[in-house]
């Protein structure tokens, strides 16, 4: 079981009925619009750039950051309908969210996403518990740290839960990793039979 109060929940894998191929078609060439923001960093010695897109605006002035994205009330954030993204809309539209905040697309070409975290505090459910929705993996996952057993774990597939306060890193993938997080209220309940036990991790 999920407790949306229980803040140990580090990552889960999910099982989600979501055709995925078809959502990265769909999200692929937004890449190329220009509310899509290049941001660049360091990895290895040399400089490499991903790409950033906001589904979902909010009138609230917020750091164009995760963390500014969620600072802002999740009854804020509304669709960004000049994005062509309706299958992706029609997706997030169906799970239980009481109340939907940020959606953020990350692009990573070819490059890995270096070790961050996006939140402070990892008690703070409500910031740091997010659910990944990654339409193509570039053949890759995401490492995140397992402080219980002094290593990083593995978190393979297309959609995760994700505490992210707690670090990771994605290792580099061959094409276009596609990465969106979700941040809301919602019923964590309804993901209890989609979780893959297999890769699921607490504090």
């Amino acid at each position: 079981m999920v407790n949306t109060e229980d803040p140990k929940l580090i990552a889960a894998a999910l099982n989600l009925d979501i055709d995925y191929p078809r959502m990265a078609a769909e999200l692929l060439p937004l890449m190329k619009h220009a509310k899509c923001i290049p941001f660049s960093y360091p990895s290895e010695g040399v400089e490499v750039t991903a790409y950033s897109l906001f589904l979902r605006v909010s009138p609230q002035d917020t750091d164009y950051s995760y963390r500014g994205a969620k600072s802002a009330d999740f009854s804020s954030w509304t669709w960004d309908y000049d994005l062509q993204a309706s299958y992706t809309r029609t997706i997030i539209g169906s799970m239980p969210f009481k109340s939907l905040g940020t959606v953020r697309v990350v692009y990573f070409p070819d490059i890995p996403c270096v070790e961050h975290t996006d939140w402070d505090d990892p008690t703070d459910v409500k910031h740091t518990l997010g659910l990944s929705i990654i339409p193509n993996t570039a053949g890759t996952h995401c490492n995140v740290w397992y402080e219980k057993e002094n290593r990083y774990i593995s978190i393979p597939g297309n959609a995760m839960l994700l505490n992210d306060s707690i670090r990771h890193n994605v290792p580099a993938g061959v094409g276009t990793r596609i990465t969106m997080r979700v941040f809301g209220e919602i019923d964590y309940d309804w993901f209890n039979d989609k979780i893959d036990h297999n890769h699921c991790y607490y504090l």
